[in-house]
């Protein structure tokens, strides 16, 4: 029996610069995600000064939102795509791991904990990388970047970890054999 999330570790410490690149898909839409947290109160001050033409405070709010949303969105498109290759990539180690008798459930779990751990470490990357686009304008208060911070990385960790389940699910249901020779 293998151990799922001492497994995912070791797996994504062996890609080293790859697994920096599947947690960067994760932290674009984390810094942004972030910015749009942590200046909402600058951004809503700005937008009463600037409420002319019938363009209301409501409207700027509700762009930036969107903005944020679609941020969100193509970080799990991204997530999704790269977790979907590199269940590929080691199509042949699932077809070894099933022949030996390891479980579904684990192999499921491993595939889950690495997309789970990619948005997390994109979501920290993501709140540091905002963070510091932050400081170019306005600075936000203390309570509101904590408030950021804690949103931006369970948001990412969650959508990084529900864009992984279909990946995941694909890992499990190869047979043994036709994994094994899986040729990439």
């Amino acid at each position: 029996m293998i151990k799922p999330l001492k497994y995912s570790l070791r797996m994504i410490t062996r890609a080293r610069g790859s697994s920096l690149l599947r947690s960067g898909a994760v932290a674009v839409a984390a810094a942004l995600t972030f910015f749009v947290l942590a200046q909402s109160s600058t951004v809503r001050n700005q937008a009463t000064d600037l409420a002319v033409g019938g363009i209301g405070v409501d409207t700027i709010e509700r762009a930036t939102l969107s903005l944020t949303v679609i941020a969100v969105i193509v970080g799990a498109l991204q997530v999704g795509v790269l977790m979907t290759r590199v269940v590929l990539q080691r199509m042949q180690e699932i077809g070894v791991l099933k022949a030996a008798g390891v479980s579904s459930r684990d192999i499921f779990l491993v595939f889950l904990f690495e997309s789970l751990i990619y948005g997390f470490t994109g979501g920290v990357i993501g709140c540091l990388v905002g963070l510091l686009i932050a400081l170019l304008g306005p600075m936000p208060g203390s309570e509101e970047i904590l408030r950021a911070f804690v949103i931006t990385v369970a948001l990412s960790t969650v959508v990084a970890t529900l864009a992984g389940l279909a990946p995941a699910r694909r890992a499990v249901q190869a047979p043994a054999v036709e994994a094994i020779n899986h040729a990439w």
